[in-house]
């Protein structure tokens, strides 16, 4: 009886012995990986039909693994996801066939891609006032030096991203650029419309004087009610004037005189307010 015992297990281990040596140097083959920033792909083949499994981790102790596919197949592949850019990942395949004898296969050793550094600017848009100033702010990812060089197609900014516009008489379009120094082929832009002073004016107009000989006539201008007045133009000869040199949300009083053809002036006309929108 011991005999027989001892025969049965001589058997089995010349069975089972040869069996793993030889998954250990031709069981598993054709291994390749891929990766992204935050996943591995890997795949190989087996000798016979066995299931898929991956243990993974920062060492060669691993501790993490995938769910086991037990579908009995050659062709594996498994992907490993939510793992760390640029870091290196230990991986060891796991596969048991329909005996079952379990494998698990020698160390792989896979990085996983840097993340791209990306640049975001803010505001992204809008509008300022000739002349006037925006501050903006950049947020840089994947990427140590998080520093960004400011240019703009107009104007001015600082190293802090104060954009000063330019002073302009009609409105223009300017491009403000945050570009990373760790990667300078990345950048963001911000697109604002630099808004022209509104150009206000006053009109007059009045009635011709009911004296004869009247040569031209004199416009005056206060900026308190009553005077005094200064001088804007004389040699009118028309019965209207426009003035041009107003501020935005100023009131301003005018009188108008007529001169005649001998040099005497009149007197002031009734005097008439306004006022100039804002802006």
């Amino acid at each position: 009886m011991f005999k027989s015992v001892f025969a049965f297990l001589l058997i089995l281990l010349l069975i089972l012995v040869p069996h793993a040596t030889q998954a250990q140097t031709t069981w598993i083959s054709g291994v390749t990986t891929s990766s992204t920033n935050t996943s591995v792909t890997i795949a190989w083949n087996t000798a016979v039909p066995a299931t898929t499994g991956v243990q993974y981790g920062l060492t060669t102790s691993y501790g993490s693994h995938i769910p086991t596919d037990y579908s009995l197949v050659t062709q594996h592949s498994a992907t490993v996801s939510g793992l760390t850019p640029g870091t290196l990942y230990h991986m060891r395949l796991q596969a048991k066939d329909a005996e079952p004898v379990q494998l698990n296969s020698t160390d792989y050793a896979v990085t996983t891609q840097t993340a791209a550094v990306s640049v975001t600017v803010s505001p992204t848009s809008g509008t300022v006032a000739s002349g006037g100033s925006q501050q903006f702010t950049t947020q840089v990812k994947n990427a140590t030096k998080t520093a960004v060089t400011w240019t703009a197609s107009a104007g001015s900014s600082t190293n802090a991203g104060l954009f000063t516009a330019p002073v302009v008489v009609t409105d223009q379009q300017v491009t403000i650029t945050a570009t990373s120094v760790a990667d300078p082929s990345k950048s963001a832009k911000a697109v604002f419309t630099v808004k022209a002073p509104v150009q206000h004016s006053v009109s007059l107009n009045w009635q011709a004087s009911p004296s004869k000989n009247i040569a031209f006539y004199s416009a005056y201008r206060s900026s308190t009610h009553g005077g005094p007045y200064g001088l804007m133009a004389s040699a009118i000869t028309g019965l209207a004037y426009s003035d041009s040199s107003v501020q935005s949300g100023a009131t301003y009083y005018y009188v108008v005189t007529a001169t005649d053809d001998s040099g005497e002036e009149s007197a002031d006309s009734h005097e008439v307010a306004a006022t100039v929108p804002s802006p």
